[in-house]
């Protein structure tokens, strides 16, 4: 029993210093997004919560405005991104994701139908294997110029508050570090164990945006920021 809690918090461990460094401004594990929580954690602080008030989805204050290429449905094909350095590995999948974007800039994230994004690292010469996924929705309010390409990023809150995580390990060992578990309760328990793995504020956080295909969306990091990965969506 020692043995295998041993492998399994070794398994966690890594597992969380591969993915910190895919999910947050560099040495702030779990962060990336700008502005605040609508629980009004500042949502650059690791561990933050990223819970919610109950004010209208959409984000609170704050005057938003979309580029017109950003408007519509988007439906996610995926999440691609490589680590380098002392971890080293790859993380893929997260397609169903729906993005809905207005021109006031209101914007819905919809996990209902995501797939898992699965994931392989080494660390230290050993290999770690897992999934994760997200559930629920996130609303908020993004402001960005009005050209093809550019930086979008959220202004007043953003609601997490039915947003949660799964997270399962495969290999060195099988475990279910989080199931269905709300987004802040993970951030504010789960956090820790995982090194900021699990991204507190997935999509709805300042990033680069490309959309200049017209059908094609490309959200990723903005420019001298961390290699976060990049969302890829296309017009529903």
């Amino acid at each position: 029993m020692r043995s295998t809690a041993k492998v399994t918090i070794v398994a966690m461990t890594a597992l969380g210093v591969g993915l910190a460094g895919c999910s947050g401004e560099a040495g702030t594990p779990g962060a990336g997004a700008s502005g605040k929580t609508s629980a009004g954690a500042s949502a650059g602080a690791p561990g933050g919560s990223a819970g919610a008030t109950s004010g209208t989805p959409g984000g609170t204050s704050g005057t938003g405005a979309a580029a017109p290429c950003l408007v519509g449905t988007w439906k996610a094909t995926g999440l691609d991104g490589k680590l380098s350095g002392p971890v080293t590995g790859t993380f893929t999948g997260g397609g169903g994701t729906t993005l809905t974007v207005d021109s006031a800039g209101k914007a819905q994230v919809d996990f209902g139908a995501m797939k898992p994004v699965t994931f392989a690292f080494t660390v230290s010469g050993g290999d770690v294997k897992g999934s994760f996924g997200y559930g629920g929705k996130v609303n908020g309010t993004v402001k960005t110029p009005s050209a093809a390409t550019g930086t979008w990023e959220p202004v007043g809150t953003v609601d997490f508050s039915t947003l949660t995580v799964t997270v399962d390990l495969t290999s060195p060992a099988a475990v279910r570090v989080a199931d269905k578990t709300s987004i802040a309760d993970f951030a504010g328990t789960g956090t820790a164990d995982t090194g900021g793995a699990v991204d507190a504020q997935p999509v709805l956080k300042k990033s680069s945006y490309d959309c200049s295909g017209g059908t094609t969306l490309k959200l990723g990091p903005p420019q001298g920021g961390p290699d976060t990965g990049t969302w890829i969506f296309t017009k529903a």
